[in-house]
């Protein structure tokens, strides 16, 4: 994978990222209790037990603060630019760094470590770093898991009759609206912050409105028979009834009771001729 391409869509999304916040708050209070990293035997002989562990709760949730507020950050970032592979790597390091040097004036201050600063803070990043990382890699080891168990039974139902096959058409905020049978939706087309959706229902063309991009729709889409066409319309190929010639570049005419014709732009003319010839 490359440095700038983007990361895949479970490592950023707004559910997907909450769990991975919680999984490293309690991975991190049971590391810290365990481990006692950042002069915790220290601390235990001056406060005592049960502020031990007031403490630790307290430390572990500045650190999350941290986490949430960056994570927060990339889910903002992500409505107007793509989140790549570098972005993700950069804002995993800031997470290490910030909080290292948290924990750094948290020893120093609190727990009157007097150390050199420089040999505190790379402890404290070293002990972050196993923090942070050791719960990052299995959170996305599981999201990676679900994703591949995802696609494979998409992959089955591609063999099911295509009526059979339900697509979710959800709004900007990931919450899902309607459900068609694949056979039924004809296209999408764009409506500034909204998105048309064409559909068949007892032989008649009918349209439900969804507020979404009809890009972040074609996200959410990916791994179902909706292609995009044009900048202002996404296909469903399943009832492409013919590609023709046009005047300027190629159409589809679509399986429908009245005839519809969606125009193909220049940069998806490929990619659509392709679908149609099977590749």
């Amino acid at each position: 994978m490359k440095l700038n391409q983007s990361v895949p869509e479970y490592l950023t999304s707004s559910k997907n990222t909450f769990i991975q916040i919680g999984f490293t708050a309690l991975f991190t209070l049971v590391f810290i209790l365990i481990y006692r990293p950042f002069g915790y035997d220290n601390w235990f002989d001056n406060i005592g037990k049960l502020k031990l562990l007031a403490g630790t709760f307290g430390v572990v949730l500045i650190g999350m603060i941290v986490i949430i507020l960056t994570r927060l950050g990339m889910l903002l970032l992500k409505k107007t630019h793509e989140i790549t592979l570098a972005l993700y790597i950069w804002m995993v390091i800031s997470e290490i760094l910030l909080l290292g040097g948290f924990y750094t004036a948290f020893e120093y201050l609190l727990l009157d470590d007097f150390r050199p600063t420089s040999t505190l803070f790379i402890n404290a990043v070293q002990n972050t770093s196993l923090i942070l990382l050791i719960p990052y890699v299995l959170s996305i080891l599981f999201f990676s898991w679900k994703e591949i168990k995802k696609k494979l039974e998409q992959v089955v139902n591609q063999f099911k009759d295509p009526t059979e096959v339900f697509i979710p058409i959800k709004d900007e905020k990931g919450t899902l609206r309607l459900t068609l049978k694949s056979m039924n939706i004809l296209y999408l087309e764009s409506n500034d912050n909204y998105v048309n959706v064409y559909y068949l229902d007892n032989q008649k063309t009918k349209t439900y409105l969804v507020r979404n991009s009809l890009k972040q729709l074609e996200k959410s889409l990916k791994d179902y028979p909706i292609f995009r066409c044009h900048r202002s319309y996404s296909v469903n190929t399943k009832n492409i009834k013919m590609i023709r010639k046009a005047k300027k570049g190629y159409e589809i005419v679509l399986n429908a009771p009245t005839e519809l014709v969606l125009p193909v732009s220049k940069s998806y003319e490929k990619k659509i001729l392709e679908l149609a010839n099977g590749k």
